[in-house]
């Protein structure tokens, strides 16, 4: 089976999905008031299919594919402390976690449509995510803006004319 490679296509897809799963996610947690219940099971729900569709194109896409479900593992993660090459395993960890940690936020807010009992789990589940999803963005905008901006900020610092005492 010869390998997929990854096409515009398919990061278009990914990055829509992602656009989906966090406005969705957002729009469910600003309006979880009761005055706007409706709308925050409709962003919930919308939530929920976006981590379905993701788990099960992620389970049967190509091992090249941009689809395919992370794999993250205490070897890869130990193979590039070593070396420093390829992708950051940090990537595969936080997307495991948060399919998990937001697919339980979706799954535990329509289970409490019918037991009332699953509110309050849901809710502690929501707020805790919130530290994921926080730690997530802080990662991603490290690794691809922050690296550079600091790398500039210490060229700007190194080329700074030195002070002289007399």
């Amino acid at each position: 089976m010869a390998a997929v490679k990854s096409t515009k296509g398919h990061l278009a897809l990914v990055k829509a999905w992602h656009a989906l799963l966090a406005g969705a996610f957002l729009i469910a947690y600003v309006t979880a008031d009761e005055d706007t219940y409706a709308m925050h099971q409709f962003a919930g729900y919308t939530v929920l299919t976006a981590i379905a569709l993701r788990l099960l194109f992620g389970l049967v896409a190509p091992a090249a594919s941009p689809l395919r479900l992370p794999r993250p593992s205490w070897r890869a993660a130990r193979n590039w402390l070593a070396t420093r090459k390829g992708r950051h395993p940090l990537f595969a960890w936080f997307a495991a976690s948060l399919l998990a940690v937001v697919g339980l936020v979706s799954l535990s807010g329509a289970l409490a449509d019918g037991a009332t009992w699953l509110e309050d789990p849901h809710e502690v589940i929501a707020e805790a995510s919130l530290w994921l999803i926080a730690a997530h963005i802080a990662f991603v905008t490290y690794m691809y803006a922050g690296r550079q901006w600091l790398a500039r900020i210490g060229t700007r610092l190194s080329a700074a004319p030195k002070e002289t005492t007399r």
